[in-house]
């Protein structure tokens, strides 16, 4: 495969992922796990993609934009970091590694081709002004179009005119380099998750997390067992919230009822 047509196709397979997950709601397209088998697959190597994809998704998990705060991109850094490590010929803690710094480039890029979207502001205003639904719907489309077309544009040039340097950059690196990158690279998920937990973290949630700590690091049951278990026991307190739930609206009828009748009672006396 020439690099061409391996950078119009990561061009491609960013346009589907990172632009489709906002045409028709943020249905998480453009995660790591989605991007890096997509990526691998146009590029001849899904094996590399998927293994890629999982473990940018632990990198990335706890990578949130809210609103108009982008701190990172997480398809921009997986796209790319993906794309440079099959044809360069790099392991996964190259990938991992150089997804970091690309992400960051990624969300610094989004900042400002979101501004420039914003220009279309006042357009929109007028519009609706106006109430011209038409062209609110033709503004709506043209600006994610053209947004996802620069995004998409910038990965075809990064990996048309990178790949060749990225590749023999690789090939010259020296081995206490190339373990450093894979010390790294073991220890880039755990930051991921620490982020998740540094959010969600509560002290109810502690006992859970002490139970998968203790599962893996003692009992070591791989990590399939261990989500398996997780779904198990997330499904039990469902049920049980459920039933409590129940309880709750069948006292608060009985009240209501109760009320009811005594102040019926209370009129006719």
């Amino acid at each position: 495969m020439t690099t061409l047509s391996a950078a119009l196709l990561c061009a491609i397979a960013y346009f589907i992922c990172f632009g489709g997950n906002w045409l028709v709601g943020q249905n998480m397209a453009d995660q790591p796990i989605v991007v890096g088998p997509f990526v691998g697959l146009l590029l001849g190597d899904l094996q590399t993609g998927l293994i890629l994809g999982a473990s940018l998704q632990a990198l990335f998990i706890g990578a949130i934009n809210v609103g108009g705060a982008v701190s990172l991109n997480p398809s921009f850094g997986t796209t790319l970091a993906v794309a440079f490590s099959i044809l360069s010929g790099g392991g996964e803690q190259f990938a991992l590694a150089l997804a970091v710094p690309l992400g960051l480039l990624g969300g610094l890029l989004e900042i400002g081709i979101n501004i420039l979207c914003a220009a279309f502001g006042p357009v929109w205003d007028k519009a609706a002004e106006e109430g011209n639904d038409k062209k609110i719907i033709g503004l709506h489309f043209g600006v994610w179009l053209l947004k996802y077309i620069l995004f998409s544009i910038v990965i075809f040039i990064a990996i048309f005119a990178g790949a060749a340097p990225v590749t023999n950059f690789v090939n010259n690196l020296p081995d206490f380099i190339t373990d450093g990158l894979g010390v790294v690279a073991g220890l880039l998920p755990a930051v991921g998750f620490a982020m998740l937990l540094k959010m969600v973290w509560s002290g109810k949630l502690a006992l859970f997390y002490l139970l998968g700590f203790l599962a893996v690091a003692y009992l070591e049951l791989p990590l399939i067992a261990v989500a398996a278990l997780g779904v198990i026991v997330a499904f039990a307190q469902a049920m049980i919230d459920k039933d409590i739930l129940d309880i709750k609206n069948q006292t608060n009828s009985s009240t209501t009822e109760n009320n009811e009748f005594n102040e019926e009672e209370d009129f006719l006396s």
